[in-house]
């Protein structure tokens, strides 16, 4: 595929997981493969952009910017698995970041030796209408030196799936950082976060409670 539907490039600061802060240069694909009931990705629109645009956007933020950390995100990257590996090729002295839903771990497989960190989000079955741990074992298995995880979670949260997404983490690395993100919600529940937080800190070494921080701070 020549063309790539791209929703927006710019540059801003990390707002989630364990590079919060970080000033990066994202590349936010368009579509996914999973409907999560609090995304508006489906409304959002897109440009058609060829690698040629797409690396000169890049370059024309980095040096604008000073960042040389890309992130690949979205939407869901890895629809575009053979476009991200004709970019990075194309790009020397950069570093990658894919954010992703982590249920594609075949075009992960693809790509992930261009990789530096993967930051793999686990959507529980509550809000995507879909049972996809499987999926999540086989893409930690792929990514497990490289990754953290992210579990989105609401005031609703299923207690025995959120378990479940402890346990596949702890089967394949305790050492794995583990965030539980919110939700985006201006009132947290910080009885259930810190059930949540004691829950996973029984199998995992390293976990964390982090809201979107790019939201607190009013950017992207």
């Amino acid at each position: 595929m020549n063309e790539i539907k791209i929703s927006e490039i710019f540059s801003s600061y990390q707002g989630e997981g364990l590079y919060v802060g970080e000033k990066q240069i994202f590349v936010r694909f368009y579509g996914c493969n999973l409907k999560c009931i609090y995304c508006d990705e489906d409304k959002k629109k897109y440009k058609v952009y060829d690698l040629k645009k797409v690396i000169s956007e890049i370059k024309k933020l980095s040096k604008k910017s000073g960042s040389y950390t890309i992130s690949f995100t979205g939407g869901e990257p890895l629809l575009y698995a053979d476009e991200i590996v004709g970019l990075v090729r194309k790009l020397k002295g950069y570093k990658f970041l894919l954010e992703t839903n982590g249920v594609l771990y075949k075009e992960l497989k693809k790509i992930i030796k261009f990789i530096d960190i993967v930051s793999m989000d686990i959507k529980l079955p509550q809000y995507t209408s879909k049972d996809t741990f499987n999926e999540y074992f086989e893409f930690l298995k792929v990514s497990k030196d490289k990754v953290y995880v992210k579990v989105v979670v609401g005031n609703d949260v299923n207690i025995d799936d959120f378990k479940k997404s402890i346990d596949i983490v702890q089967k394949v690395s305790k050492n794995i950082p583990f965030f539980i993100q919110p939700i985006w919600e201006r009132k947290i529940n910080f009885k259930l976060i810190d059930k949540l937080c004691y829950m996973a800190l029984k199998k995992l070494n390293s976990v964390r409670f982090l809201p979107q921080v790019h939201k607190l701070m009013g950017v992207k």
